[in-house]
């Protein structure tokens, strides 16, 4: 997985981790974020032939009936966002 997190660094994505999930101990998570969803979508085509590799060896380990599922998410800010008409004043503008 070190080679998974290097290739997929490389290739874009940030923030890269793999986490265990304690309920059901044979179930693993790679989670990473990309800047923007055009960067994201180019991530796979900036992997070279021998980064494929890598993947596939690790779609080999799997030893489930059911292949690993791929979950897009979307990050959003819990912040207001601040635009020209909602500014807010501390007192009525004249």
């Amino acid at each position: 997985m070190r080679t998974r997190r290097h290739v997929q660094s490389r290739a874009g994505a940030r923030n890269w981790t793999l986490q265990r999930n304690l309920q059901t101990p044979s179930l693993w998570t790679e989670t990473f974020r990309t800047p923007t969803w055009m960067d994201f979508l180019r991530l796979n085509h900036r992997l070279t032939a021998a980064d494929k590799e890598v993947g596939q060896h690790l779609l080999s380990l799997h030893e489930g009936e059911v292949p690993p599922q791929t979950v897009l998410s979307i990050e959003r800010t819990t912040e207001a966002i601040r635009t020209r008409t909602s500014t807010i004043f501390s007192r009525p503008p004249r």
